[in-house]
């Protein structure tokens, strides 16, 4: 018999209930993340501490999962919880402090209109149709390749406004290496031929949410320089854009239609930015949409 996904959570929760010992607390929990989408997962907290790790666990299900497979994933969140409790707590509070982590704040797009609920509680500032937030990058010795988005708490506890928090990931966004280069170099990674195709990728050199360096003008006029020429913008994702100089003589509906088409077979929901194009007018030093 199949198991249903409301089930597993339930038996998930009771085993790790089951397995906690004396002194841990564990609860479920709902995140709201990009894109409107949800994910489920189990907060753990210990006494005297105030950190709350939570292990994501939506990616576990299966539909012909039995009882063995709860128990092992349940003990392996466990063990991921309980690692947690190694780092002196004087660490995992250094996210607290602006000083601390004022280097460490960057800004990424967003499509405003699939985050309404989460732009409610979050602080942001709105980008032509976009939407910028704000997040950390946790530092290595507590949790490796890790971001955080950074909430109104954060905000309130920094006494910082959202144009104090633009102001700092501005200044730190121009520390990242902006990343531009015709698409077929990156294809001929992974053996495919797209030679002489005039599209270039632009991301930062992280490529993890690259596709906010359009927002600084001096990357949108070195695009231009770059073609000698106004370019048309592809979000693809919230990691990377798709950039085609203007002498392809594209029309504008049959780039969004084609933004449409890969965003529907190819962009998951979490990553999607936007369902059009944008346009860099060169003579006007100007990115419209």
């Amino acid at each position: 018999m199949n198991m249903t996904y409301e089930k597993f959570l339930d038996c998930l929760e009771q085993e790790l209930h089951d397995l906690m010992k004396n002194g841990e607390e564990i609860r479920r929990v709902e995140v709201l993340k990009n894109n409107s989408v949800r994910l489920d997962g189990f907060s753990y907290r210990m006494p005297y501490r105030k950190e709350e790790p939570t292990v994501y666990v939506n990616h576990y299900y299966r539909k012909n999962m039995d009882m063995t497979d709860i128990r092992e994933i349940a003990t392996a969140v466990l063990q991921i919880q309980r690692e947690s409790r190694k780092l002196p707590s004087e660490e995992l509070n250094e996210v607290l402090h602006f000083d601390r982590m004022k280097d460490r704040i960057f800004y990424r797009l967003v499509s405003r209109e699939r985050n309404r609920e989460l732009l409610e509680k979050t602080p942001h500032v709105d980008w032509m149709d976009l939407s910028l937030v704000f997040y950390l990058r946790i530092p290595d010795h507590i949790i490796r390749n890790a971001t955080a988005l950074i909430s109104r708490t954060h905000m309130e506890r920094w006494e910082k406004t959202e144009e104090d928090l633009l102001l700092t990931a501005s200044e730190n966004m121009r520390s990242v290496p902006v990343f531009l280069h015709p698409l077929e170099q990156l294809l001929e990674e992974y053996g495919l031929d797209l030679s002489g195709s005039g599209l270039y990728v632009l991301s930062n050199s992280r490529k993890e949410f690259g596709a906010a360096v359009i927002v600084d003008q001096d990357v949108q006029k070195m695009c231009a320089e770059r073609f000698g020429q106004s370019y048309h913008v592809i979000p693809s994702s919230i990691h990377e854009l798709i950039l085609i100089p203007s002498d392809q003589e594209m029309s504008r509906n049959d780039l969004d239609a084609m933004i449409r088409d890969v965003n529907r077979r190819c962009v998951s929901r979490e990553e999607f930015l936007s369902d059009h194009a944008y346009y860099y007018d060169a003579d006007e030093e100007r990115l419209k949409f």
